[in-house]
């Protein structure tokens, strides 16, 4: 339908065809309007998607940095408590022996003092 036949068919419709064409004209402009809301509402959207998307990311980082520092932490910890362990398994070591050199010392003592006790001489220690 060409331009011409759209005029004539308005001057020619009178009152009711006009009124048509104003519903019309008022449906498209309506309809621009509502796209052109969805449109800023979808744009809205996306920045407040990616907005809140770089929010949890910053956050995941984050904990993923903390995790690290803990496991970090947790194996220094680990590694001290090896070398304490060493430590305390050498000192008891330590102490075995000497609780065994006490042991002989105070079997000798005894031994002297039941040498002296019933009166035979004890030779000269060295």
């Amino acid at each position: 339908m060409g331009e011409a036949q759209i005029i004539e068919l308005l001057i020619n419709g009178g009152a009711n065809a006009a009124f048509a064409g104003f519903l019309l004209w008022q449906f498209f402009y309506q309809q621009k309007r509502l796209d052109a809301r969805d449109k800023r509402s979808e744009e809205r959207e996306d920045k407040l998607r990616a907005r809140y998307d770089d929010v949890i990311r910053m956050y995941q980082d984050k904990e993923e940095r903390i995790r690290q520092s803990i496991v970090t932490e947790i194996s220094q910890i680990d590694s001290q408590l090896s070398q304490v362990e060493r430590k305390v398994d050498e000192l008891t070591t330590k102490l075995q022996s000497l609780t065994e050199v006490v042991q002989e010392l105070k079997l000798r003592e005894i031994a002297r003092s039941q040498i002296t006790h019933n009166g035979i001489a004890q030779p000269p220690v060295q």
